[in-house]
């Protein structure tokens, strides 16, 4: 198991991708029984105390996860300071990141390098805001795909 204890895990707004991505990946560590890890979401543009959309909600209560309670956050420095690895969906979210913490370039991942998928056409995970519900459950197919390989290489 590799020496991580908090997660961040970054994108745009924190009403989407970053907490659809958290709700999972906080149940597959229960899951696993795996209890040292905590898991914590941010947006690089997020209003904060927003709730996430009803979209994003919808997705998740689909596959029993429940993350109507969540409410948005923005990323700070305090929290990339305090995390092992920082997820990310897109490369102008490591930027940010790295002007507000330029020593924390060994602790971003594009969440979706660790994807099993083959043939991706991307390395970033689009943002579903906006978008009718079905692009919502293709992104969170990606993102369920992509924490999986990220807990086979956690577990490594």
């Amino acid at each position: 198991m590799k020496p991580v204890k908090n997660v961040l895990i970054v994108c745009t707004g924190n009403s989407c991708r970053s907490t659809m991505a958290e709700g999972y990946l906080v149940k597959r560590l229960k899951d696993l029984g795996i209890k040292d890890i905590s898991v914590i979401s941010s947006g690089t543009g997020a209003v904060p105390g927003l709730r996430p959309t009803n979209e994003a909600i919808q997705v998740m209560a689909a596959h029993g996860i429940d993350i109507s309670g969540y409410a948005s956050s923005v990323l700070n420095k305090m929290d990339i300071d305090n995390a092992d690895i920082i997820l990310v969906m897109e490369p102008i979210h490591k930027e940010i990141i790295l002007n507000l913490v330029p020593n924390a370039n060994d602790r971003v991942c594009m969440l979706r390098q660790f994807s099993s998928e083959d043939n991706r056409k991307e390395s970033f995970i689009r943002d579903p805001i906006g978008k009718p519900i079905k692009f919502y459950r293709q992104i969170f197919e990606i993102i369920k795909d992509s924490i999986e390989g990220f807990l086979t290489w956690l577990r490594e």
